[in-house]
């Protein structure tokens, strides 16, 4: 967002309460707040070409995070650091089934780190009948995205139109969602870090976890040989094709649990293909990149809870105790969800990947508990009333 300038000084903008975020919500927004000719000459081009005022979609994978399809691919984006200028240059829509919006934003999580397409965008747009088939494009677009996350979670409204074929514009008139958009968002002064913050109707903040995408698609492109033969050559395990780094560890813990189906005299060629997909992502996971990622994540995150904590030990502090009391319970309701999904994925220990990822959420969960704590004080110093929670 830039250095510090004068143009937030007193100036009204909208917040979320991030602890009123269910998973599987979604965010349809415009790009008409930013520095950026390009960015807002591309929004305007994509909200004529869908007959929508909107141009970009995101989903709640588990609050306040969301994850979206952009140009670098789908990456995540936690929404307690973000604002936006203007009500109306966004909406929140939620699903009112809540098991479908969970199975949904299950299957967005799988996403993250699958490449976009610019190519799939475009033609989602034309004519039907025009443009160009691409095989092997196992990219994506945001709306398409979303869409196809609510269809696997067997929403039928998103299935009426085809995932190729969704916009912006196709899920705002999706008649059954509900309209939250009010109670998620609420005016507010510009806090004191606005320009640190992303606009979700203009610029992008750079974060410690910006890398994330590229990582996670280098290692899915390097593993998808394995994984592709895994699945081909033992049909009758009943396993699907899977791009993506998670779903690909995914795939392990379900082929592992497929092996009793597997004939005697093959399943010592299915194992060991297992082994192979395991070891080629566990090669990968020793460049270093995602503990580097960590370490980054850390040193952002102490910083910013060291301000905190100094500024609430001030006379007057500066600090938004509506707003960290809401991020502090949406935290809550996350860390119990990723501790349950860390439980379900300790079956497969015995794989490297495995045993890599399940050792670096153990370590992520723990100092994210740890700045529960550091937060639970600030609340408590401040004198908020929902300190006590958790």
């Amino acid at each position: 967002m830039g250095d510090q300038n004068t143009r937030y000084d007193g100036c009204m903008v909208f917040l979320p309460d991030v602890s009123l975020l269910r998973p599987g919500d979604i965010i349809l927004t415009s790009t008409l707040e930013s520095q950026d000719e390009r960015a807002l000459e591309i929004s305007r081009r994509v909200r004529e070409a869908a007959g929508s005022r909107f141009s970009h979609v995101l989903i709640c994978t588990s609050p306040p995070t969301f994850a979206e399809a952009g140009n670098e691919g789908v990456s995540s984006l936690s929404l307690a650091n973000c604002f936006v200028h203007a009500i109306e240059n966004l909406r929140v829509l939620r699903h009112p089934d809540e098991s479908v919006a969970r199975r949904a934003a299950s299957h967005a999580q799988k996403g993250v780190g699958r490449e976009y397409s610019l190519r799939q965008a475009r033609q989602s747009v034309l004519p039907l009948g025009t443009g160009k088939a691409s095989a092997g494009d196992d990219g994506t677009f945001c709306s398409a995205y979303v869409a196809e996350a609510f269809a696997l979670a067997g929403a039928a409204e998103f299935t009426v139109v085809p995932i190729e074929r969704t916009t912006p514009a196709t899920i705002e008139n999706i008649g059954r969602l509900i309209d939250i958009t009010d109670v998620i968002f609420e005016p507010a002064l510009a806090p004191r870090n606005v320009e640190a913050m992303t606009a979700l109707d203009g610029d992008y903040a750079p974060t410690p976890s910006s890398p994330q995408t590229e990582t996670f698609q280098r290692y899915a492109k390097a593993a998808l040989p394995q994984a592709e033969r895994l699945v081909s050559m033992f049909p009758e395990a009943g396993l699907e094709r899977q791009t993506t780094y998670f779903s690909m560890l995914l795939l392990i813990l379900d082929a592992d649990a497929s092996a009793p189906r597997i004939d005697e005299g093959r399943r010592s060629d299915f194992l060991r293909a297992i082994t192979e997909l395991d070891n080629a992502i566990a090669a990968q996971q020793a460049d270093g990149a995602i503990e580097e990622l960590y370490t980054d994540i850390v040193a952002s995150d102490s910083r910013q809870m060291e301000r905190n904590l100094l500024e609430s030990c001030s006379a007057t502090p500066d600090i938004d105790i509506q707003a960290l009391r809401s991020q502090y319970e949406a935290r809550e309701r996350s860390l119990a969800e990723r501790y349950r999904a860390l439980m379900s994925m300790k079956v497969g220990r015995m794989r490297r990947s495995i045993d890599f990822h399940c050792k670096m959420q153990e370590e992520s969960i723990a100092f994210a508990s740890r700045m529960q704590q550091a937060l639970r004080e600030i609340l408590t110093r401040l004198g908020d009333a929902g300190s006590h929670l958790g």
